[in-house]
């Protein structure tokens, strides 16, 4: 694998970008920005918000029956996903009260069913992964997807006390990683081995193959150097051991805000020839200490020196009410956050969270987006 030119952080130097230029595509809500899920008031796990989900596309009618049989799902429920030619398993994290014991809220995982453009046709009605270990003991937090042969790896940010275990709760985090065939049944195989967690590490995502015959992770550091911005890891093996091969890109940086920083958003579209169209996230922070987050979108090339080839910063920002308002205690105000994206009838398909609060979906036409980012 080529190593990473850092490109970006002399892009990251012209202050003059304006969070407010005209981007040349965007992305179209669906729904007319209304959620697709939302929280459910008599389920403790998930009573206040749902968000950040990581999604599978089941798009063979072979495995589509397998996971019928695995879901014990009803015929009609069977019928609605063949007549719409696959399935959307969408993965997400969820809040329920806050526990007096930490003052927070523990984030568990929640798995619900949709037809490849969203509409929802089964929820779980229990969580499918719980914080019990002590490596998540506070969250399992903000999953990614990726199937790797018939095994879907799903890397999220295991979120846990950091002794001492008093109040007020210290939180660290690592990234993890849990596989299953069926979604039910999880084999937790906590945090993964390599460097990547010698420091607090999030935004974990895989890409769908190998590069160079190496197997490549995006993350996102906390701390170190270069912090708060897409770093890339190489392995042998999906699960590891991760070594961290250096920053891949940072942020622009923007005259409206005090500071910037980026990360992955779901696992990247495979393009072919070491090409990936990838979602990411940018986080703001105002000089009054407000915050935004939007989804920018970059061109991928492991077959140049440069492995950014273009980017476009950003794609969408939280201008609808359910982006821009969230739950009072959990929530976050103006934004925009997804894990996941799929392709589906040519089309690019984002769920997100919109204010931290419910889940929503936004897609683009494939193509007009990757010849947006060629040209």
């Amino acid at each position: 694998m080529n190593s990473p030119n850092q490109n970006t952080h002399e892009a990251s130097s012209h202050a003059e970008r304006s969070i407010l230029t005209r981007p040349p595509v965007s992305l179209e809500r669906l729904f007319d920005g209304q959620p697709i899920l939302e929280p459910v008031a008599h389920h403790f796990w998930e009573s206040r918000v749902v968000l950040n989900a990581g999604a599978a596309l089941i798009d063979t009618s072979e495995e589509l029956e397998v996971l019928f049989k695995a879901w014990n799902l009803g015929p009609d429920d069977q019928t609605k996903l063949r007549d719409a030619g696959g399935a959307c398993v969408l993965l997400y994290r969820a809040q329920g009260e806050i526990d007096p014991s930490t003052q927070m809220a523990p984030s568990y995982l929640g798995m619900a069913v949709f037809t490849p453009g969203l509409q929802l046709v089964y929820r779980h009605t229990e969580p499918i992964l719980s914080p019990k270990e002590p490596f998540h003991n506070l969250g399992i937090e903000d999953p990614r997807c990726t199937k790797i042969g018939e095994t879907y790896y799903l890397h999220y940010t295991g979120h846990y006390f950091y002794p001492p275990a008093e109040l007020p709760v210290i939180g660290r985090t690592k990234i993890c990683l849990a596989t299953t065939v069926d979604f039910i049944h999880w084999d937790i195989h906590g945090p993964v081995p390599g460097d990547i967690n010698d420091l607090p590490n999030k935004n974990a995502a895989l890409f769908p193959e190998q590069v160079h015959e190496k197997w490549i992770l995006m993350h996102r550091p906390m701390d170190g150097k270069d912090a708060m911005a897409i770093h890339l890891a190489s392995s042998d093996a999906p699960e590891g051991p991760w070594s961290s091969t250096g920053v891949m890109m940072s942020s622009y940086t923007y005259k409206e805000f005090k500071t910037s920083w980026i990360g992955a958003a779901g696992p990247p579209i495979a393009l072919g020839s070491g090409r990936f169209l990838m979602i990411y996230h940018q986080g703001h922070r105002a000089a009054d200490g407000t915050r935004e987050y939007d989804l920018a979108a970059a061109l991928i090339d492991f077959n140049k020196t440069t492995i950014v080839q273009s980017r476009i910063e950003p794609i969408m920002r939280p201008t609808h009410p359910n982006e821009q308002v969230g739950d009072p205690d959990l929530g976050v105000d103006n934004v925009i956050f997804s894990c996941a994206n799929f392709v589906w009838d040519d089309r690019l398909i984002i769920p997100y969270a919109g204010a931290d609060s419910r889940i929503c979906g936004a897609s683009i036409m494939k193509a007009e987006l990757v010849s947006a980012l060629e040209n």
